[in-house]
């Protein structure tokens, strides 16, 4: 049996080559891609796509995608090495010099953006290549240069169940939202009570539509006000309290209606309110303003 000497000699003698660093570094910039777009696709018309949250700063956002692309990057790494005969690597090596050389890539691209006209960006697809293209290209070398191979050891990790826990971590974490969807399949109680969970400020727009003189005289008594089940709703935080562009559902005591609003609201104050439109009866009615808005020099 060669010893630890042997090994060593035989490595530098026989350097991995670069076609091999090539590969292993292009199937973990391939893996950390993929994810994210999957995740992407997931956001976009998986089951949490109904009501969309967007958040004043970015950042949670930012920290998922990241997440995702740390697990693509780490699954495609571990199964390029464990497919490839020859190859034998440091995965946390390699899966670091893709993140970092992609990260390089995004600055330099905003950079150069900040540093130029916006005249040189107007064309999409020159700025869909490049915002694509050069960060991939950036993680396959960061990748490459980061590279280092290891000897195959035989010996068992002292924690193996710990990447793979790791692992199943963040895909539950990702997957989360999707858990706690919007039921668009519930009843108008069921949806009103998911949103007045989950929304914030959605009380305050509960109690902004049942003060529309309009509401009041057509359905009565509001009963239930809830997202309408088909439609697709947002909510994001900004400065004056949360923007909502929401489909009502509004039952009342003499009959339902359907009210499209889209507002911000922060308690009792509406600070913004665009033109809504109000259906009952299956006669739609523009509604311009509401009693609770904020009016500015009065």
């Amino acid at each position: 049996m060669a010893s630890t000497e042997d090994l060593t000699k035989m490595r530098e003698a026989n350097p991995t080559s670069f076609r091999t660093k090539a590969l292993a570094s292009l199937a973990t910039v391939l893996g950390m891609l993929l994810v994210p777009a999957a995740y992407q696709m997931l956001e976009t018309y998986g089951p949490s796509s109904r009501v969309v949250f967007y958040e004043y700063l970015p950042l949670p956002g930012a920290a998922d995608y990241l997440l995702a692309a740390g697990l693509g990057a780490w699954l495609a790494a571990r199964a390029y090495r464990r497919f490839s005969s020859h190859a034998r690597y440091s995965t946390a090596r390699l899966i670091a010099g893709c993140l970092l050389g992609s990260g390089i890539g995004l600055a330099l691209v905003a950079v150069s953006m900040l540093g130029s006209a916006p005249s040189h960006w107007m064309n999409a697809r020159v700025l869909l290549v490049i915002v694509g293209v050069v960060p991939v290209v950036a993680g396959w070398c960061g990748g490459i240069v980061l590279f280092q191979s290891t000897e195959p050891d035989a010996r068992d990790p002292r924690f193996p169940w710990l990447r793979p826990s790791a692992a199943v971590f963040v895909i539950v974490w990702l997957l989360i939202p999707q858990f706690r969807a919007f039921p668009d399949e519930g009843t108008v109680a069921e949806r009103e009570a998911w949103a007045r969970k989950h929304v914030r400020q959605y009380a305050s727009l509960e109690r902004t539509v049942e003060q529309v003189p309009l509401v009041a005289e057509n359905v009565g008594h509001v009963i239930r006000i809830a997202p309408t089940a088909h439609d697709k709703h947002t909510a994001a935080q900004d400065m004056n309290g949360v923007a909502m562009n929401f489909t009502l559902e509004v039952v009342g005591e003499k009959g339902s209606g359907i009210l499209h609003a889209h507002c911000t609201v922060d308690g009792d104050t509406v600070f913004d309110w665009q033109p809504a439109t109000w259906s009952f009866n299956g006669k739609t009615t523009e509604i311009t303003t509401v009693p609770n808005l904020l009016r500015v020099g009065r």
